[in-house]
């Protein structure tokens, strides 16, 4: 008898499979402050900043503007993200640019007639990245949001993740933008 249970025991213990283990290849970034530049037609620029020295979403931030834009004005943006939570500015721009095939910024202006967004940047597979876009706000006034997103998107298995569609990876930065367009 024992050497049945003995004998049932190893083939259980051998025929049991062990699920692949799934290995990120690539970490988040910690973002703390967020700029959004706006240039106009007339090359005046306007700068709207997030900062959240902790990184803590729980806890209110240092400062978060609103975006005040001109109607139905044309603008080009350009995002820059940095690391402040470490007592010094690491500019992070840079690295989300050079790994922008695992990074697309995601904007989603409410209402959705606020403002129309067209992303200019690409990465080498001609998938956009958002570090700089087009923004044409609505020919009257009004006030809403923009949704400003981050998604990480490094392959998982040795599979590519990133497509263009947002669905995919997880969010570095998830942040909405009081919007007023006078």
């Amino acid at each position: 008898m024992k050497h049945v249970v003995a004998l049932l025991f190893i083939l259980t213990l051998f025929s049991c499979k062990k699920e692949p283990e799934v290995m990120p290849t690539d970490d988040n970034e910690l973002i703390t402050s967020v700029e959004l530049v706006f240039t106009d037609p007339a090359n005046v620029s306007r700068s709207f900043k997030f900062r959240d020295l902790d990184g803590d979403s729980r806890t209110k931030p240092e400062s978060f503007d609103t975006l005040k834009l001109v109607r139905n004005t044309d603008y080009t943006v350009k995002i820059y993200v940095a690391d402040e939570s470490k007592g010094t500015l690491k500019d992070i721009t840079g690295d989300i640019e050079e790994e922008g095939d695992v990074h697309l910024f995601v904007y989603k202006p409410n209402p959705a007639s606020l403002l129309a967004i067209q992303i200019t940047d690409s990465d080498k597979k001609a998938l956009p990245i958002g570090l700089k876009f087009n923004a044409k706000t609505q020919y009257v006034p009004g006030s809403g949001i923009l949704q400003v997103m981050l998604k990480h998107q490094p392959p998982l298995n040795g599979k590519i993740v990133k497509t263009g569609d947002e669905t995919a990876g997880s969010t570095d930065l998830d942040l909405s933008f009081p919007v007023v367009i006078k």
